[in-house]
């Protein structure tokens, strides 16, 4: 740990009779080195909460502050669209406060240039896709840290200097995660382009789509705590990602106690849910999980599929019983061998009985 003496610091940030004074030092070294201004501090240290200024002095070294205005200019793009961009990755509009971060000025450079190609309307679509998605990257890392990090501190009584060390320590990785983002993203870019095949058209497409859905999972929630739901839920969503993953499939999103999976061809998506189910079935807390499978023209946007054949795989699954793979019969039709009828159903949003089928398992 590095130590400080107290006469190096401005006074007023350090209690040197503290049990924590070393953390103290330590703290208030690493904020003031990240331009967090002294008063501020002084302020925080009176109140007991100067650990609070250990994410922004992470997550930007530059502490400057700009109104839109000046990073619109500075990035050539209009002001009221660089509003309406900010509002569109969830950030709420500091009218002409200088409340914007320095680095924003590299966001407004880059939405102009998908203006350039794309259009406005289309720019501004994609933007919220950004941010919806990183608000859910920087939610999981952050509830990781109060869940496994935080909690821990709390209950043996770690005071808000040592908590600040902590979380300075946590902030660390988040260079690692905005790497670990990049390369993910790249990865994920290329085999988007691999499903696509070549095709230029995309706004309708032909898809496999499965829904894998946890059976019981209100009995669940009553019969367990908050945190044993929790660990069970994120086990199934483990074991739906690499069954998906395993059998080069796309999990498109995760809903609560539910999956959603897509595939161009029907063989890799019937063996990915399938997998999902059996392991599902072997989980001491989940115990079983059904699913539907069909196959049709979806329509793609901003990254998610919709459609009536993305509506009747929801509604498969939903009359599945536990174990069981309902299937539509555009998807039967396409697995030889592998299915058997399952006779006819009065599904929710369809007028007339649909039949479908039983997906059979392969034989070892």
């Amino acid at each position: 740990m590095v130590r400080m003496a107290d006469d190096d610091l401005p006074p007023g940030l350090v209690d040197p009779d503290a049990p924590d004074a070393d953390a103290q030092r330590e703290l208030a070294s690493y904020l003031l080195g990240r331009g967090i201004p002294v008063d501020e501090l002084r302020a925080a240290r009176a109140e007991g909460s100067i650990a609070h200024f250990v994410a922004d002095a992470a997550l930007w070294p530059d502490p400057s502050r700009a109104t839109v205005a000046e990073l619109a200019e500075r990035a050539g793009i209009d002001v009221e669209l660089a509003r309406r961009a900010r509002r569109m990755i969830g950030i709420a509009d500091p009218g002409d406060e200088a409340r914007c971060r320095a680095r924003e000025v590299e966001f407004f450079a880059a939405f102009a240039a998908g203006v350039a190609l794309f259009g406005e309307e289309l720019t501004l679509q994609f933007a919220r896709v950004i941010g919806t998605s990183a608000a859910a990257i920087s939610e999981a890392a952050t509830n990781l840290f109060a869940a496994q990090v935080a909690t821990e501190l709390a209950a043996r009584g770690a005071t808000d200097s040592e908590l600040g060390l902590t979380a300075r320590d946590a902030m660390v990785a988040f260079e690692a995660v905005t790497a670990a983002t990049d390369v993910a993203l790249r990865l994920q870019f290329e085999l988007a382009q691999t499903r696509l095949n070549g095709e230029i058209a995309v706004d309708e497409l032909m898809y496999a789509i499965g829904f894998v859905d946890v059976v019981g999972s209100t009995i669940m929630a009553g019969e367990l705590t908050g945190p044993e739901v929790a660990t069970a839920l994120r086990d199934f969503d483990r074991i739906v990602a690499e069954a998906a993953a395993q059998h080069d499939v796309r999990l498109v999103k995760l809903i609560g106690d539910g999956a959603m999976l897509a595939a161009r061809d029907i063989e890799p998506l019937a063996d990915a849910v399938t997998d999902a189910v059996d392991a599902v079935s072997h989980h001491v807390v989940l115990k079983a999980a059904k699913a539907g499978i069909t196959f049709g023209a979806v329509a793609a946007h901003d990254g998610d599929y919709f459609g009536q054949v993305v509506n009747l795989a929801a509604r498969a699954s939903s009359a599945a019983i536990p174990g069981e793979v309902l299937l539509d019969a555009g998807a039967a039709a396409r697995l030889h061998g592998r299915t058997e009828p399952g006779g006819d159903y009065d599904l929710k949003g369809f007028a007339e009985p649909v039949s479908l089928y039983r997906l059979v398992p392969r034989e070892a």
